[in-house]
């Protein structure tokens, strides 16, 4: 956790010229060959099935059930599952806030736009949320929970975030995203977790950094 500003800072500028370069020169060419060539197919309905695992009313679900047992078994957190299960949830909570926040903000057209009205691009400030593209609103939960998860259960970590990479390519292989929507929603979820991970659990103790077990 040490320099994550500097980190932070690093991997966004990265995440943003990758960003700029595939909006411009690779978005619509992948998601067009994938509605041509998958459109209605096994892989489709593949990613179809591995999309459900971050679906939002799931996962919102989901986090509301955390933060009620908490308050209802451990609301001084005692216990460090609690105070984990805390972290996670509000790592998840505060992700889809930030998510959803940009999604509004740059209302970028889906790719069905693309398909059905040749319609490319950003138009700003848009309530209209089924077509509203960036950042992957799945991918942003899914980053973000199983990051966190990841960094309360470390011996998991590649299975959680090789499952994470996974829901965010079925989101490409559905069509509902292009890739730089799926490298948006990676960067939000793993930063978020990553900031309120040194939240909860780094202190500093004499300018010294330490971990809280």
């Amino acid at each position: 956790m040490e320099n994550l500003s500097k980190k932070t800072a690093v991997a966004a500028g990265i995440t943003f010229v990758i960003y700029l370069i595939l909006f411009l020169f690779v978005d619509r060419a992948v998601d067009l060959w994938v509605h041509t060539n998958w459109a209605h197919t096994r892989v489709f309905q593949a990613g179809t099935y591995i999309s459900y695992l971050a679906q939002g009313s799931y996962v919102k679900l989901g986090l509301a059930l955390g933060f009620i047992l908490i308050i209802a078994v451990d609301p001084g957190l005692q216990k460090k599952w609690a105070r984990n299960l805390l972290y996670i949830c509000t790592a998840g909570a505060c992700a889809i806030i930030i998510g959803d926040g940009l999604k509004y903000l740059l209302g970028r057209y889906r790719p069905l736009m693309l398909f059905d009205h040749n319609l490319y691009g950003l138009h700003f400030f848009s309530s209209k949320w089924a077509l509203n593209s960036t950042p992957s609103g799945h991918t942003v939960r899914a980053f973000s929970l199983l990051t966190a998860l990841s960094l309360v259960q470390r011996r998991g970590t590649v299975l959680f975030l090789s499952l994470a990479a996974l829901i965010g390519v079925s989101r490409v292989l559905v069509t509902d995203h292009y890739p730089s929507d799926v490298l948006f929603g990676a960067f939000i979820g793993i930063f978020t977790a990553l900031w309120t991970y040194k939240y909860f659990f780094v202190k500093d103790n004499g300018g010294k950094k330490v971990i809280i077990k």
